[in-house]
């Protein structure tokens, strides 16, 4: 019972996040506005971000997965689908209306979230709490490149 339980917790946890980054890929254009910006140094290229992308989302299944499990621990799961709508917010902002300002604006908030997402684990749930260490890692890294495309 508890491996089907299990396994139903990280289907679940995988449809929640394939839907957000979906719905974010969908507003991804990298076109002429983006080759012309001037980025930092700092800046992955398109591959790099999508592996950075790739082990968030992962990371993202498996703290879901591990608060649908332990059903005490739920009400987290609330502001990781915020977190979620931030990122697609995000993508909309920045590469279809073309504002890194809001879009500094948009990781701030993500980032903060993100922070007290990880108060809320710390007695619930260590894995949770650890593996939210990297997603915050990364979405500081989106936030200081964003700031310098649109302050610079």
């Amino acid at each position: 019972m508890t491996k089907v339980k299990w396994l139903w917790s990280i289907a679940i946890a995988m449809g929640i996040v394939l839907l957000y980054a979906s719905l974010s890929a969908y507003f991804v254009k990298i076109n002429g506005w983006y080759e012309e910006l001037l980025l930092p140094a700092i800046a992955l290229p398109p591959k790099g971000m999508a592996v950075g992308w790739s082990l968030a989302y992962i990371v993202n299944i498996i703290i879901i997965a591990r608060l649908i499990f332990h059903k005490e621990n739920s009400i987290i799961i609330l502001p990781l689908v915020i977190l979620g709508i931030l990122n697609i917010l995000w993508c909309m902002v920045f590469f279809t209306f073309h504002s890194p300002l809001a879009g500094f604006v948009i990781l701030i908030i993500a980032c903060s979230l993100i922070l007290a997402i990880f108060v809320m684990t710390i007695r619930r749930d260590t894995i949770a709490m650890i593996l939210l260490e990297p997603l915050f890692a990364w979405y500081v890294y989106l936030t200081i490149v964003t700031y310098f495309i649109a302050f610079n």
